[in-house]
């Protein structure tokens, strides 16, 4: 009897063995959750974005898609946890400019970069987040052009939520770009550098726009100019540096979604077309202008280009400046 029931199993056997792969290939999503590995803590700007694109994806995708925070080595931890996960749609890393292209360029191992690139796959680019320069409201600096005319004079600091962030390293391209004397000064957070930029202690922050929001409406604090190619919704009357007269800082930090490479194409499309829909949303896009954040509309190639261009642009910048973490 068991002999005729491992014939009947080797026989089963063979029979799967001829059908064709895109029918044994499991349907996306599965009856498993999708999970979206956020390489920060909860309670933070990314954290938050990252549960609004969650809970609509979930709609659109008809699957719950559950947020799991993995702060760490500059998001290495969760870069890790999605590449060790199996490449078919259910772990994704909500990633950023900062997690997938300024950290690992910076990073003391030369190869993180490169490796980076041949174990993830960029789903799809979910919002561009502008920096700000801005001066106290008290402040005598009117402008960029004053700033910079008296920070050719004597040094001026400016202070961002840290060593080795996008706005540090944007305020080394500034200082570089127009020999000013700017120095850098690291915070735990966007607060405390607030704070002090109110308090006098220093003349100047780089931050998102997210972060000065509230102190521009309540005029504590003077906007002079943007990063990126085009103005802040909510900032209209804030040139980008371009306008007023400093090229080299048109790029934006961004969001986007990944998954691990080799994840089929067509899991690929569902979960881009799924953000799309997101992100094309009223409400959503309601909630991105309070956040200071801009939708980055395109198909999986834009998206695909748009990072390798983000890349080729960061490591331009920081061949112009010198960025010590220590």
């Amino acid at each position: 009897m068991n002999k005729r029931l491992l014939l009947t199993a080797l026989a089963s056997l063979s029979w799967l063995g001829t059908i064709p792969a895109a029918q044994a290939q499991v349907a996306f999503p599965s009856a498993r959750p999708v999970t979206l590995v956020v390489p920060f803590a909860a309670g933070g700007g990314t954290d938050i974005l990252a549960r609004l694109v969650a809970e609509k994806l979930g709609e659109q995708l008809r699957q719950s898609v559950i947020v799991d925070n993995k702060p760490g080595a500059n998001g290495l931890v969760a870069m890790r946890a999605v590449e060790r996960a199996a490449a078919d749609g259910h772990t994704l890393t909500f990633g950023s400019s900062s997690t997938h292209v300024l950290a690992p360029l910076m990073s003391e191992d030369k190869a993180l970069m490169d490796q980076l690139r041949k174990k993830s796959t960029l789903v799809s680019m979910v919002a561009e987040t502008p920096l700000v320069l801005a001066v106290s409201a008290h402040s005598e600096v009117g402008n960029l052009e004053q700033l910079l005319r008296m920070a050719r004079q004597k040094s001026l600091t400016f202070g961002t939520f840290g060593t080795g962030s996008s706005p540090h390293v944007m305020g080394e391209l500034l200082a570089a770009r127009t020999n000013t004397k700017l120095v850098h000064v690291a915070y735990k957070g966007s607060a405390p550098a607030i704070t002090d930029l109110r308090g006098g202690h220093i003349d100047s922050v780089f931050l998102t726009v997210a972060a000065v929001s509230a102190q521009v409406d309540n005029q504590e604090i003077r906007p002079l100019a943007v990063t990126g190619p085009r103005r802040v919704q909510t900032l209209p009357d804030t040139p980008t540096f371009k306008e007023a007269g400093v090229t080299g800082l048109e790029d934006s930090g961004w969001f986007a979604l990944f998954a691990p490479a080799g994840t089929p194409a067509a899991t690929l499309d569902a979960l881009h077309t799924g953000v799309a829909k997101v992100m094309a949303l009223p409400a959503i896009q309601t909630q991105l202008t309070e956040l200071g954040l801009q939708h980055a509309p395109g198909s999986r190639a834009q998206a695909a280009l748009a990072w390798e261009r983000s890349i080729a642009n960061t490591r331009k910048m920081l061949q112009q400046v010198t960025i010590s973490t220590k």
